[in-house]
């Protein structure tokens, strides 16, 4: 769903980037008195976690993929405000290294997947969880169908939202520009809704997984739980910490993925550039030209992986720690 330069009206493109900017500003100030010192490193590497997971595109036929949004699994582990921090590092990591998402269009793409995406999966899940499960996840709790319920329809309703919010933008573009820019909106609602309905199902799969794993093994990872102190001690502390753990876990789930990437969805056009094809409309011209690449075979996309996963970790890390520093924790 990243949008790429030259396809938007650049007064809605102008736009995106003002309620941007309005919107994580305030994100900003609120997550610096909610992230605490010992949490930093577990927010960092979830940043680079979902990174990887959005790099594997899963495919949901008529040569349409998806690929995971992460920003209700996000904000339902952390909370809405610092997973709109985490979700524009993400984003911006993509768009400068990989030229994932143009970068006059970043605005909209932050407005799309990292701020609608978060509220609206947290939003869905906080309302839902009360209704469908026996009060809050505990450590050592037993997984609840309502509790997956309640995750599974915040994920499915993060990326229709997010996709609608695409498609309203196409296709006010389309209007305001006479044909110009975006896609008209007969051809760019039905096709989003469409594809991103069926895409929302594998959101919702993959986030209740996710969901159900770290509960069974470190729900301190919630943000519903009480977060246990990190103790290290030397080199063997570090490497035998849960951060550790998990960003070996991340990576070799990663590496183990990529082959299934390659056979089935590689070649695949996700629901955005489905919806260009649809419309008859070419992918222009990057504003910036990207060092990297996401790799066309096994090795590069593994090299792709890991140098995003530690360039999103440490930008996500640092500023962590800008917006903690000197600010009290509530």
């Amino acid at each position: 769903m990243h949008i790429p330069d030259g396809l938007m009206d650049p007064l809605i493109a102008g736009l995106g980037w003002l309620e941007f900017a309005v919107i994580a500003a305030i994100a900003i100030y609120m997550s610096g008195r909610r992230i605490k010192d010992k949490d930093l490193p577990r927010i960092a590497v979830l940043c680079a976690g979902i990174f990887v997971a959005q790099m594997l595109n899963f495919p949901i036929g008529g040569g349409t993929t998806g690929h995971l949004i992460g920003g209700a699994l996000f904000a339902i582990m952390v909370g809405p405000v610092i997973a709109i921090v985490g979700m524009t590092v993400i984003l911006l990591i993509q768009a400068l290294m990989f030229g994932d998402g143009g970068l006059t269009a970043f605005g909209l793409n932050a407005v799309n997947m990292a701020i609608i995406a978060p509220l609206m999966g947290w939003g869905v899940y906080t309302m839902l969880k009360p209704l469908l499960s026996r009060g809050e996840v505990q450590p050592g709790k037993t997984f609840t169908a309502g509790e997956a319920f309640a995750i599974g329809a915040g994920a499915w309703a993060s990326v229709l939202i997010a996709s609608a919010a695409c498609a309203a933008e196409l296709a006010v573009s389309y209007a305001i520009s006479d044909g110009a820019y975006g896609i008209a909106a007969t051809v760019s609602v039905p096709a989003m809704l469409g594809y991103h309905a069926v895409i929302g199902v594998g959101e919702a799969i993959i986030t209740v997984g996710v969901a159900a794993y770290v509960l069974k093994v470190a729900p301190e990872m919630f943000k519903s739980t009480t977060s246990r102190p990190v103790t290290t001690m030397g080199i063997k502390g570090i490497l035998s910490s849960r951060i550790a753990q998990a960003t070996a876990a991340i990576l070799i789930a990663f590496a183990l993925a990529l082959p299934l990437y390659f056979i089935y969805s590689s070649e695949g056009a996700d629901g955005l550039e489905k919806t260009m094809e649809d419309a008859g409309v070419g992918e222009p011209e990057p504003l910036l030209t990207s060092p990297f690449t996401y790799g066309e075979d096994y090795f590069a996309a593994l090299f792709a992986g890991i140098l995003g996963f530690v360039a999103v970790a440490l930008v996500g890390l640092g500023m962590m720690r800008v917006l903690r520093a000197g600010r009290p924790a509530e």
